[in-house]
Order: structure tokens, then C-alpha cells, then sequence
């Protein structure tokens, strides 16, 4: 796959219209060498697809109101199905800065992955930029109305229940935890949390 597509759909992950940003390069020699930190959000298995919003909607730029993920545990390869809502407070324009902190769990600890090519707990400067290069919007996004690049108009953005191929092969199974902050132009944009389980 893509590393641009691999990032696009980590993006719309984070703010809950795609799924699968999993870097399937990563072995058991790999997961050793992640930073271990306890969870926050409990010890037990995340059998269902959870979300958080993290940050201060009434203040932010933008924040989820639903998501839906099945399969649960999600399925890769294999295509999931994806229900979403957003609300833009103001417009979203560039810059906007995400800071993404990206964990598999390993017994009772979260282990964070490592940022490597792009992919992993990393920083991007102005995802703007990064959206610019996808050279095709996903026709479920097209026809939901929902904008796939810069900028993102003040108002609710609606998903309805769609369906995503993901072709990504030998994704390490066990629980995800995704937390993506959110800065546009300097002022917080969002903060979204994502929990969810790989079979």
C-alpha cells in the first residue's frame, strides 16, 4: 500500500471516517523496543470499538459526535464498515498540526509504537499539505458531501453507514489505542481517542 494512502487513512481514522493506519512492518523484535506506558483508560481488552473526544469540544475547532466501527474485532485485510459524524465549530484551514501517540497493548501496559516512515506515533506538521498529495477522494466521502482536503467549511459533516476495503496484510492482531491532538493555526483544534481491537 501507499505510504500517502497509508497516511490518508490514518488521518481519517483519527477523526473518524476511515479506518486502518497499521504499520504492517512491525515484528515481535519491533514491540520490544516500544516505550511501555500503563494505560489510562483501564486494563481490559477493548473488544469494542471505542472513541473519546479528549480535548474541550465546546472550544475546539472540531470534534467527533458518533462513530461506529464493524466488525468488532475489525478484520484485516477485509472491509469494514463505518458510521461517522462531525461538527466543525469555525472552518478548519491550513495549518493544522496532528500529534499522534500510537499504543498496542502487551499484558497490562500499553507499548508505544515508534514513528518509522511517517507511520507510528509521529508529528506532522500541517496535514494539509499531506492531503494535497492524495490524488483521488474515496467516492463514500464524495457522495456523503464530506471534503477529503483544505479547508474544512464550519458545520456538521455526516457519514452514513459506508463501507472500506482494507488491504492491509499481516497487521500484528491484539488492542489498538490512538490519540491524535489537534492544532490549527495554534489554537486546539481537537483531541480524539480511538480504542479498538485487530483480529
Amino acid at each position: 500500500m501507499d505510504r500517502k494512502v497509508m497516511f490518508y487513512v490514518l488521518i481519517f481514522l483519527c477523526v473518524g471516517l476511515n479506518v486502518a493506519a497499521v504499520d504492517s512492518l512491525y515484528t515481535i523484535q519491533d514491540i520490544v523496543q516500544f516505550n511501555v506506558e500503563e494505560s489510562k483508560v483501564g486494563h481490559g481488552q477493548a473488544n469494542n470499538f471505542q472513541y473519546n473526544n479528549c480535548g474541550h469540544p465546546e472550544s475546539d475547532v472540531f470534534n467527533l459526535t458518533s462513530l461506529a466501527v464493524s466488525p468488532d474485532p475489525i478484520q484485516l485485510p477485509g472491509t469494514v464498515t463505518i458510521s461517522a459524524g462531525m461538527k466543525f465549530r469555525v472552518a478548519g484551514a491550513s495549518p493544522i498540526k496532528m500529534e499522534v501517540a500510537f499504543y498496542k497493548k502487551l499484558g497490562e501496559s500499553w507499548l508505544k509504537i515508534p514513528c518509522v516512515a511517517e507511520v507510528g506515533s509521529c508529528t506532522y506538521g500541517d496535514i494539509c499539505d499531506i492531503l494535497d498529495l492524495i490524488p483521488v477522494c474515496p467516492q463514500q466521502l464524495v457522495q456523503a458531501h464530506i471534503p477529503c482536503k483544505c479547508p474544512f467549511a464550519q458545520g456538521t459533516y455526516t457519514l452514513p453507514e459506508s463501507k472500506f476495503f482494507v488491504p492491509l496484510p499481516l497487521v500484528p492482531g491484539g488492542d489498538y489505542r490512538i490519540k491524535s491532538v489537534f492544532t490549527n493555526d495554534h489554537s486546539p483544534g481537537a483531541c480524539i481517542e480511538l480504542l479498538f481491537s485487530i483480529n
